[in-house]
Formats: structure tokens, C-alpha cells, sequence
């Protein structure tokens, strides 16, 4: 029993020294200390391998722009400058070691910037920095309100944007991604501005100028976006006019000899724009491409016949009703008259250019011709025997016969 003990004791000695044995070496991890594995080799020395962690994929360093008024304040505020140059580096190298996920030093940086009395926006799609508060600034392109201004109606609280639109979509796309927040903002609130104070050319530039840097406005739900994508209440609306416009039909009118190669896909376009600004109930720029209808394409629109047709105009204005005949030379004549002296240039002297409108209207007036300054309108209603004999023995009307005809013939439309 004894020799059996002693050969077992042999052969395991023997074993423990010709065989490897390797084992994991469990190991407490330090902060930010890579794992540890640890190979046993009998009868060598331990060693040491470092496992790699996989590396992070690298992001491209944000670029962050000024407000582009916030120097302008900045100089109202009567504060020292900041040097732009220097937050423009700083502001950089914070971007580029949060880009590598540099965190920390990340923080030391824009500590040093935010010492300086700069607010950094990080906002994805917005990143800029500024000095001044943006709630202090204001719109300066509009006029002040005056005392009576501001007592017949009452201004709502726009809060500190100037505005009470909110943003909405993904991230800023083209233009947009390049301009700061600030800049967006100011331009809503002039265009607020300018609607609330009726200036409604102004307010189209100002939506103009928005959508040239990619910014959507949509008034409906008081929202915008800059991320090249439209509105679906626009895109809903848009076709609802487009359907509605193909209801509207041409119809004769007075025009047609004049303007014999007129583009139809032309008025069509403009029709559903128009019926698209009216259905957002956008009645300014409704009002505005009617106006381009008539001014350069001889072109009228009548919504409750739901038809259009093109007009000969005299000046400004297009007749209703039935044909004249060979008076309608001289009636226009007379017309395009009127509506000249009406232009600033007519006359230097004060009063000449009103005398010379009532003239106008007076001899309008004796020919049978009503004329509706508010549509601008003109018609000549066929007359009796007994209101022609009429008319010639009491000779031209007077002044105040005339305009009367005017402002009954205005009243009734």
C-alpha cells in the first residue's frame, strides 16, 4: 500500500510540472483602467496582455456661429466688446474635443468662454453664441407705436422672442442649417410685427426672406421648420386649391382679341395660389396676385361664378355690363385719363389733380357712365328716350351730382 502512495505522489509531481495550467485572474477594474487577463504558465512567470476596447467612430466638430445682430446690441448695451476672434477659437476647440469625447476638458473650456459673458447654444440645429440676452433685443425696422395706437388694441404678449411661433420638423437643411437662431427669430417677429400693424407688404418680404433660407412658416398651427419639408395642412391645402381651381372656367370677356396667346397654365397657377393664400387665410397675398392678374394679364376673377375671364382695361378700370358701342372709345379715353391724374406726377399745383378727376367724372357723368372707384368698375346702363332728353337739356352735372353718382354706384356694389 505504501509503494502504490508513493508511485501516485511521483506521477502527480511529475504532471504538475509538464502540464500548462492558464485561468482567469478575476481583478477589480480602476476608473477608466482598461480589463486585465492573466495567464498562469507553470513553471514560468505570469504575464500581462491589455485587451483593446473597440475604438468609437469620430464625429465631425459642430461649427457655431455669432447671432448676427448680437454685435449690434452688443454696441446699444454700451458694453466692452468681446473679442470675437478669441470666443470664435475657444468655442471651436470646445466643439472639436466634445466631436472626439473630450468631455471634460470639453467643461473647462467653455467655462473659460462663459466667463467671458458668452451663452453658447447647443441646441442641434441652432448652435451659436451670443453676449447679448436675446429676450433684450427688439425690432428696430418698424415704427414706434404711437399712444393712440396702443389704446385701440390691445398687444398681446409675444414673450421674449418677439413671436409665439414654435418649431417644429428634424434638423435644419441647406441655408437654414447656416443661419443662427437669432437671425430666424428677429425675422419672425418683424413679419408678427408687420401683420399685426396691417403692413402687409412688409410681412410678405419678411416670409419671403424666410423661405429664401429655408424656413417654412405656417400660420395655421404657429409653427415653423427649417428642415426642407412642407407643412402637411399646406400640402393639404395646396391640393384642395388645385381641385378647386379646376372648377373655375374662362369665360368671354372684352379682352379676348387683345390677348390672343395668353398661357392658361399661367392663371391657372396663379388661381390656386391665390385660393391656397385664402384658404390659409392668408388675404393679403390672396389680394396681392389678384392684383397681378389684373395688372399684367388683363385678368379678373369672379368667385361666385367661379369663372375668369380677360378684361380691356382703361387705366385701372374694366367694364361690367352690357357693350357700349361707339361711345366706348371716348369713355375709355376719359378713363385712362382719370386714373393718370390721379398718380403722384400728375401736377405739382395742390388741387389741380382733384379738380381735374371731378371734371373727368362730371363728363362721364352726362354720358351716362357710372363709375365704382372701389372695384373699378365702369358701366353704362342703357337709358330712355325721356332720360336722354334729359340729360342733354340739364347740360354737364355739377360737382356734387357727380361724385354722388360715384359714391351711390360704390355703395351698391
Amino acid at each position: 500500500m505504501a509503494r502504490c502512495l508513493a508511485v501516485l505522489s511521483l506521477a502527480f509531481a511529475t504532471c504538475s510540472h509538464s502540464l500548462v495550467i492558464s485561468k482567469r485572474v478575476a481583478t477589480i477594474p480602476q476608473h477608466r483602467s482598461r480589463p486585465v487577463l492573466t495567464v498562469a504558465v507553470a513553471p514560468a512567470e505570469a504575464t500581462t496582455v491589455e485587451m483593446q476596447p473597440a475604438s468609437a467612430p469620430e464625429r465631425e466638430a459642430i461649427v457655431y456661429f455669432r447671432d448676427h445682430d448680437d454685435a449690434h446690441y452688443e454696441r446699444l448695451s454700451g458694453k466692452p466688446p468681446v473679442d470675437e476672434e478669441l470666443v470664435n477659437s475657444l468655442v471651436a476647440k470646445r466643439s472639436l474635443l466634445r466631436a472626439q469625447r473630450r468631455y471634460d476638458e470639453a467643461d473647462v473650456v467653455k467655462a473659460a468662454v462663459v466667463a467671458m459673458g458668452v451663452t453658447i447654444v447647443d441646441m442641434r440645429g441652432r448652435e451659436a453664441w451670443y453676449v447679448t440676452p436675446r429676450h433684450s433685443r427688439y425690432v428696430d425696422d418698424q415704427p414706434e407705436i404711437s399712444p393712440a395706437e396702443a389704446t385701440k388694441k390691445p398687444w398681446r404678449d409675444l414673450g421674449p422672442r418677439g413671436h409665439d411661433y414654435s418649431r417644429t420638423g428634424g434638423g435644419a437643411k441647406g441655408k437654414a442649417g447656416q443661419v443662427s437662431l437669432g437671425k430666424i427669430d428677429d425675422l419672425l417677429a418683424a413679419r408678427l410685427m408687420a401683420k399685426l400693424r396691417a403692413n402687409f407688404e412688409l410681412a410678405d418680404a419678411k416670409r419671403d426672406e424666410l423661405e429664401s433660407l429655408g424656413v417654412i412658416v405656417c400660420d395655421e398651427t404657429k409653427q415653423w421648420r427649417a428642415d426642407g419639408l412642407p407643412f402637411e395642412s399646406a400640402l393639404a391645402a395646396a391640393k384642395e386649391a388645385a381641385a378647386a381651381a379646376d372648377e373655375y372656367v374662362r369665360g368671354p370677356g372684352d379682352g379676348d382679341a387683345d390677348a390672343p396667346d395668353l398661357d392658361t397654365s399661367l392663371i391657372m397657377s396663379l388661381l390656386t395660389a391665390r385660393l391656397t393664400a385664402k384658404r390659409r387665410r392668408d388675404f393679403a397675398r390672396a389680394d396681392a396676385i389678384t392684383a397681378t392678374m389684373r395688372a399684367e394679364h388683363s385678368v379678373v376673377v369672379d368667385d361666385r361664378r367661379k369663372a375668369w375671364r380677360v378684361v380691356r382695361l382703361y387705366g385701372e378700370y374694366h367694364r361690367v355690363g352690357g357693350k357700349v358701342g361707339k361711345a366706348e372709345p371716348k369713355i375709355g379715353a376719359l378713363l385712362t385719363k382719370l386714373t393718370a391724374c390721379r398718380q403722384p406726377w400728375w401736377s405739382e399745383e395742390p388741387g389741380a389733380a382733384e379738380a381735374e378727376a371731378d371734371s373727368i367724372l362730371s363728363e362721364l357723368a352726362a354720358m351716362g357712365v357710372q363709375v365704382d372707384e372701389r372695384s373699378k368698375t365702369w358701366k353704362r346702363p342703357r337709358r330712355t328716350n325721356e332720360e336722354m332728353a334729359a340729360a342733354k337739356a340739364a347740360g354737364p352735372h355739377s360737382r356734387s351730382s357727380a361724385m354722388a353718382n360715384v359714391e351711390r354706384q360704390g355703395s351698391v356694389s
